[in-house]
């Protein structure tokens, strides 16, 4: 099968190394492809830049999807993928719904890790966490010290905000803990070793629901 993963961002910065991690979570006859939008914001922390890039990711994959089996949107607030379920007949996945339902099957005692920590980002996570009716689930929804363009700076510095804020979700009841940020992808294992407690990789959540789900629809 072949997934087409659009990053939701103006540039390919990222590009080669998500490709990298998707590859290095895929299964065997599952070839990825990565791409990013041809214009738009630097990353999606905002309600603004979720509303630029909404559009620019629809048009970009309706343009796109034919030669591909399944469509992955590689950013936690899924967005246009529910507006490209209805446009296209095949596998549309977004990382926040599909790692929040695979968390699920292992408790219904959550907490979201997520990236930055101003009211809008959190915000944007609730609202996400509420639209997927898992509001009754997730205990909290919180953000390490970093943007989305300072989490490759220094990955150590990252996965330790990660465990910490992690550890504090633990100690108020979370059982599995969602990376709500596909920017912390590969540190799941590292991050579940260190607090005892299953942790969720939005990138691998994501394309084991796409690989799953494919053999189920008919194009």
């Amino acid at each position: 099968m072949r997934v087409l993963v659009v990053n939701p961002v103006g540039h390919g910065k990222w590009d080669e190394v998500d490709k990298r991690m998707y590859k290095s979570f895929a299964s065997e006859g599952t070839d990825v492809e990565v791409m990013s939008l041809p214009k738009g914001p630097t990353s999606v922390e905002t309600a603004e830049a979720y509303a630029e890039v909404e559009p620019l990711v629809v048009s970009l994959v309706e343009e796109k999807h034919g030669e591909f089996d399944a469509v992955i949107v590689n950013c936690f607030l899924d967005p246009g993928v529910a507006k490209l379920r209805r446009a296209l007949r095949k596998v549309v996945v977004g990382p926040g719904e599909a790692s929040l339902s695979l968390a699920r099957n292992l408790s219904s005692r959550l907490a979201v890790i997520t990236v930055g920590s101003s009211e809008e980002t959190l915000s944007l996570i609730w609202e996400r966490v509420k639209s997927l009716g898992f509001e009754k689930l997730v205990l909290s929804v919180r953000g390490i010290p970093l943007g989305v363009v300072d989490l490759d700076k220094n990955r150590e510095e990252t996965l330790r905000h990660v465990v910490k804020e992690a550890e504090v979700t633990v100690s108020e009841g979370a059982e599995v803990v969602v990376l709500g940020c596909t920017g912390l992808v590969g540190m799941a294992r590292e991050a579940s070793s260190a607090i005892s407690v299953p942790v969720i990789d939005p990138v691998w959540a994501s394309l084991k629901v796409a690989e799953i789900l494919t053999t189920v629809v008919v194009r």
